[in-house]
């Protein structure tokens, strides 16, 4: 009966951490998204052209994607979107992109995508 009581004390603890540990991956993932688009924004010769930010309707940002590949491939990757309302941008959602694909392929790598929404 003790070890019953402990292990549901445990599981009753850890719901509430693992919550926690939830924000603190949005947090993150929200602080790099951000410093990825003020980077390329910064950039002289390969920012966003600033036309397109404006025509565009929703903006995700993916940093980190990871892809690797040997003949069979994928790639994963979390971040955040944003979108146009009649009011300014909508509040931040996340977002996840995976993928897969199979084919003549070999490697690996990490990059930082930036996707625009125009319609």
């Amino acid at each position: 009966m003790k070890i019953f009581i402990s292990c549901v004390g445990g599981m009753l603890l850890a719901v509430p951490l693992t919550a926690f540990d939830k924000m603190e991956d949005h947090e993150k993932r929200f602080r790099e998204s951000a410093a990825v688009l003020s980077e390329i924004m910064q950039a002289p010769d390969k920012g966003i052209p600033q036309d397109l930010l404006e025509k565009a309707n929703c903006v995700a940002i993916v940093p980190g994607l990871k892809r690797a590949g040997f003949i069979l491939g994928g790639e994963y990757g979390k971040g955040v979107l944003t979108c146009r309302t009649p009011n300014g941008w909508s509040a931040l959602s996340t977002i996840r992109v995976e993928g897969g694909s199979i084919g003549f392929q070999i490697g690996a790598g990490e990059t930082d995508l930036v996707l625009l929404v125009m319609v």
